[in-house]
C-alpha cells in the first residue's frame, strides 16, 4: 500500500537490518501482489493496510505458510471526525480479521497493545517508532542555528486539536506579528488556517529520508508539536495512541521542541530536558514560544538531552532487537 507511514514506521528499521544482513525486504503495492510475489518471500508485512484485498493477501500468505505481520500506529476502530480515512462495516470487519490472523500481531505502544489483545487474545508485540541512525550524518557539530531565525511545523491527515484548535492557531499568529524576525515553515498537508498564519512558508512533503536531510541542515531554532490531550475526551485515546515520531526525529536531528502536555509526549519528554511540554492552553504555549525564544542555552540543553536520549532508546540497533522476535524462529535465530 502506498503509504507515507510505511516509509517513516518500518523503512528506517527494515533498511537498518538488511544493512546488517538480518533480512532482505521490498515494498510492493497490494495491488501488484500475486501468488508469484508471494513464493518469494518468507514474511509478509502489513501497516495499518483495512483494505478487501489486503486481507485476501494475508489470507493467501497464511495458505501458503508463510509468516504474517499485522501492525498498527493508530488505533483505526475509534476514528475521530478529522481523519481522513473512512470507516464502513467492510473496513472494521477487515481490520478485525487481519488483527486475529496473522500469524503475529505489532503495535507502536502499549495502549495499542492492549486494545489490540482485547481482538486477537494473544500476545501483541511493541515494536516503537524509531529511526536509522546509520543513514545519514546526525553529528551534532552539524547543529546550528540559522538567522533569521525559523520555526518548523509538520503536521500530516488534519491538525489533531479540537477545543484548544482556535487559541493554538491565534497564540502562533501573534508570537510571529510580535517577532517580526521569526518565520516559520510548514511541512506537510495544508490544513484551512494555513495561509492566515503570518510568515508562513508551505513546504510541502518529501520522502522520509529526503525529509530528514533537508530539516537537519534548515537550523531551525525550535519545532512545535500540538497535539489534543484532555481537553478533547472524545478524541483523547485515539491521540494518546499516537507515537512520539516526531520527538524522535527532532530529537536524533538536534532540534529542540515544544509538545503538547498529553499522553504521547507526557509519558516520553521530559519537561525542559528532553523538551518543553506545553499544557493545550493559551497562557502556556505563550510562555513556551517566549521562553525558548530567549533562553539559548535551554534550547541547547534540549539539543544535548534528546539527541542522547532518542539515540538510547529509539535508535534501530535498539529497535530491530524486538522486530527479530516478530519474525520466524528460523528466521532470527
Amino acid at each position: 500500500m502506498t503509504s507515507r507511514t510505511i516509509g517513516a514506521r518500518f523503512a528506517p528499521l527494515l533498511s537498518y537490518m538488511q544493512r546488517h544482513r538480518l533480512i532482505e525486504w521490498e515494498l510492493i503495492s497490494e495491488e501488484d501482489i500475486g501468488l508469484s510475489h508471494l513464493r518469494r518471500f518468507d514474511v509478509v508485512l502489513f501497516n495499518k493496510h483495512v483494505s478487501s484485498l489486503s486481507l485476501k493477501i494475508m489470507r493467501m500468505a497464511n495458505e501458503l505458510k508463510l509468516h504474517t505481520i499485522y501492525d498498527l500506529d493508530d488505533w483505526l476502530l475509534d476514528l475521530p471526525s478529522w481523519s481522513v480515512l473512512e470507516m464502513n462495516e467492510d473496513v472494521l470487519y477487515n481490520v478485525l480479521a487481519m488483527i486475529r490472523e496473522a500469524s503475529v500481531a505489532t503495535a507502536s505502544n502499549k495502549l495499542l497493545q492492549e486494545r489490540m489483545q482485547r481482538v486477537r487474545h494473544s500476545e501483541v508485540l511493541i515494536i516503537p517508532n524509531g529511526f536509522d541512525h546509520e543513514a545519514f550524518d546526525l553529528s551534532p557539530a552539524l547543529w546550528v542555528e540559522r538567522k533569521p531565525l525559523k520555526l518548523m511545523f509538520s503536521n500530516l491527515d488534519g491538525i489533531k486539536l479540537v477545543k484548544f484548535r482556535k487559541n493554538f492557531f491565534a497564540e502562533l499568529c501573534k508570537f510571529l506579528l510580535d517577532n517580526q524576525s521569526i518565520s516559520i515553515d510548514f511541512w506537510g498537508d495544508p490544513f484551512p488556517e494555513l495561509h492566515s498564519i503570518p510568515k508562513v512558508t508551505h513546504r510541502g512533503n518529501l520522502e522520509n529520508l529526503e525529509y530528514k536531510r533537508t530539516i537537519r541542515d534548515e537550523g531551525y531554532v525550535f519545532a512545535i508539536v500540538p497535539l489534543g490531550a484532555e481537553e478533547d475526551p472524545d478524541t483523547l485515546f485515539f491521540n494518546s495512541c499516537k507515537s512520539p515520531i516526531k520527538y524522535v526525529d527532532y530529537g536524533s536531528l538536534g532540534i529542540p521542541g515544544i509538545y503538547s502536555d498529553c499522553p504521547t509526549y507526557r509519558e516520553t519528554v521530559k519537561h525542559r530536558v528532553t523538551g518543553y511540554l506545553a499544557s493545550n492552553e493559551k497562557n502556556s504555549w505563550r510562555n513556551a514560544f517566549e521562553e525558548m525564544l530567549h533562553n539559548q542555552s535551554l534550547r541547547q540543553s534540549i539539543r544535548v538531552n534528546s539527541y542522547t536520549d532518542v539515540l538510547s532508546h529509539f535508535s534501530a540497533q535498539h529497535i530491530c532487537e524486538t522486530m527479530l522476535r516478530a519474525l520466524p524462529t528460523s528466521l532470527s535465530s
